[in-house]
């Protein structure tokens, strides 16, 4: 009897357990739902022997298990349910520890989701990582690529490992959030992260103009090696960067790799227009590479450059300002050195008289005219003379740049002593007769 009336109290607990979780106010409901469960597991303790139970007493327990369950949304909701059952690690067969809300049902479509994100951050990171990373590190591009992989590594622990997933869960019962929403809290964190790095990804481009102009700081203060970098890395961040393909040109170029400069300018002016920073960026890559391929005796390729380059100048209508004007000058005196090269002197003429016309203070076109009139056999001496003066005279920093104007200069004071000499060796004869 002492048995049937211990098995009777157990089921009077429970009872009125259940009783008290239906009738109590809401501050109370969490504790009184653990205190119904804690009954019905002490019930179940003393159920070893289910055969000596009465049909009422089955009865009764299967009514007061309905109820039981018809009370799951509270004891869901109870704060510290998951804590307990980890910590009771009760086993699956009781069920009443194992409720799950009709959000659970979609679980499996949230952690779809949450390992789909986490798979496109991982390869966001290692995409983001290399590109900021190419050329070099330095202590800011670092510690940003650190702190992202981190942090992707944290979320992916979280969802994808034991260890993580337990240390995770504690995180969200003391954040309080009901367990039925753990998953879909993992899903969105895990999104809010996928975005926040594509939005990193997308801003490279931006922070590519930064490193870019760190590239040209650099370039100015000699230090060519860390320019380089700047450049690369810049390429890197937004591979379609047609400045910085050019500014890496213009540095292979400065520092005579000739080779290096014609491929980077060759990248650079593949790219639309509209990609590079100042459109006339666009239109200097196009003289350079046309220059290039003229030292080179690639006069027709040479010439598609040109020509390019006049008709992009010309839409864009950059002979307004003076940097305009001066590219616009290169590219007329360039294609007039290519048809010169080419024996069509009556066109080399034509482009050289052009560029005179839009800046008669440089030298180099004057010296190109001036052989291209004898080319012509021109029998007008004092104009040759003039030419040849004017290739001489007017110097400035940028006709003494390239080895060409150098060499123009040479025959240019050669040709003028010989006139000067033969003038004197008339007169000379002249006096004698």
């Amino acid at each position: 009897m002492s048995e049937d009336k211990s098995i009777s109290q157990y089921l009077s607990d429970y009872r009125t357990a259940l009783e008290d979780l239906k009738s109590s106010n809401k501050e109370l409901l969490p504790d009184l739902a653990i205190d119904a469960l804690m009954k019905r597991d002490s019930l179940q303790s003393v159920l070893s022997e289910p055969s000596k139970l009465t049909i009422n007493e089955l009865k009764e327990i299967e009514s007061l298990d309905k109820e039981l369950e018809k009370q799951k949304n509270t004891i869901l909701q109870a704060s510290n349910y998951g804590t307990l059952r980890s910590l009771i690690n009760p086993p699956e067969s009781n069920w009443w520890w194992y409720f799950s809300s009709r959000w659970d049902n979609w679980d499996w479509l949230w952690n779809g989701l949450t390992i789909a994100a986490l798979t496109i951050s991982l390869s966001l990171v290692v995409d983001t990582s290399s590109r900021i990373l190419s050329g070099g590190a330095n202590s800011e591009n670092t510690l940003y690529v650190i702190g992202q992989s981190v942090l992707t590594l944290m979320a992916g622990g979280g969802a994808l490992t034991q260890v993580g997933h337990k240390s995770y869960e504690r995180i969200l019962i003391q954040l309080h959030i009901p367990k039925e929403f753990w998953q879909e809290t993992s899903c969105g964190l895990s999104w809010l992260l996928m975005i926040s790095l594509l939005g990193i990804n997308s801003a490279l481009p931006s922070w590519a103009y930064r490193v870019n102009q760190s590239g040209l700081d650099n370039f100015d203060q000699k230090r060519i090696e860390s320019a380089k970098a700047d450049f690369e890395r810049a390429i890197a961040m937004r591979p379609n960067y047609g400045e910085a393909y050019y500014n890496l040109g213009w540095l292979y170029e400065e520092i005579n790799d000739l080779d290096k400069a014609k491929a980077q300018y060759e990248v650079a002016v593949q790219s639309d227009p509209q990609r590079f920073d100042r459109p006339i960026t666009y239109v200097k890559a196009l003289n350079n590479l046309g220059r290039l391929y003229l030292i080179k005796k690639e006069y027709a390729t040479s010439i598609h450059f040109l020509s390019q380059g006049i008709e992009s100048s010309n839409k864009f209508n950059l002979q307004s300002s003076a940097e305009g004007r001066d590219d616009y000058y290169s590219l007329l005196k360039n294609l007039g050195w290519a048809r010169f090269m080419q024996e069509r002197y009556d066109e080399a003429e034509d482009k050289l008289r052009l560029a005179i016309k839009v800046n008669p203070d440089r030298s180099a076109a004057f010296c190109l005219l001036a052989q291209v009139l004898e080319a012509k056999s021109s029998k007008d001496k004092t104009q040759l003379i003039g030419h040849w003066t004017k290739c001489a005279s007017n110097l400035t920093p940028s006709d003494l740049a390239k080895p060409e104007d150098d060499n123009w200069q040479g025959l240019a004071n050669k040709r003028l002593s010989e006139m000067f000499s033969g003038d004197n060796i008339n007169r000379n004869k002249g006096k004698e007769k």
